[in-house]
């Protein structure tokens, strides 16, 4: 019976064999390519397939790679321009807006209290200009603009805002 069995294991393990290497050497385009009896072979169908997705796969990814080369060389010619930006700061008003030659390029309300009427509504904003419907106690405007002779800013905060304080961690004893 064990002899039997082993004799029947050795021919299904020589059987499985010779079915997977049904193609020889050859890729599996090779061997549909051989035979045009091949073609209507369920692995020939498969193949077919397979290669025409990776083919769209193919022209989709070139094609969003173009895009994206084209973002990052538009990118990189902006950031090799001459940009100034700053903050206006302005007291008890109801608009906000920039020197000449900048662009307004955000408006918010900084500071209010219950008392004075709470947050103001942004009625209005363009390039120029910004608009609540009340006045503000205190409101920043950002102001941008861009080239080789830059106007002079009036009113304004720093560029770049105040680091903030770094403590060390407390000793535990």
């Amino acid at each position: 019976m064990r002899i039997a069995s082993i004799v029947a294991a050795a021919t299904l393990a020589l059987l499985a064999a010779g079915c997977a290497n049904r193609t020889g050497n050859m890729t599996i385009a090779e061997w549909c390519a051989q035979d045009p009896g091949r073609a209507n072979t369920d692995i020939c169908k498969q193949h077919a397939d397979t290669e025409e997705v990776r083919m769209s796969l193919g022209e989709r990814i070139a094609s969003v790679l173009g895009v994206a080369n084209r973002a990052q060389s538009t990118a990189d010619e902006a950031m090799a321009r001459e940009v100034r930006c700053v903050t206006r700061t302005l007291n008890r008003t109801r608009t906000g807006s920039c020197d000449p030659g900048y662009t307004l390029t955000g408006c918010t309300q900084t500071r209010y209290t219950t008392r004075a009427g709470g947050m103001a509504i942004l009625r209005s904003i363009n390039d120029t200009e910004c608009r609540f419907n009340s006045q503000v106690l205190e409101v920043q405007v950002r102001c941008c603009a861009m080239g080789p002779n830059l106007p002079p800013a009036t009113m304004v905060r720093d560029q770049a805002p105040p680091e903030p304080e770094q403590t060390g961690p407390e000793q535990i004893s």
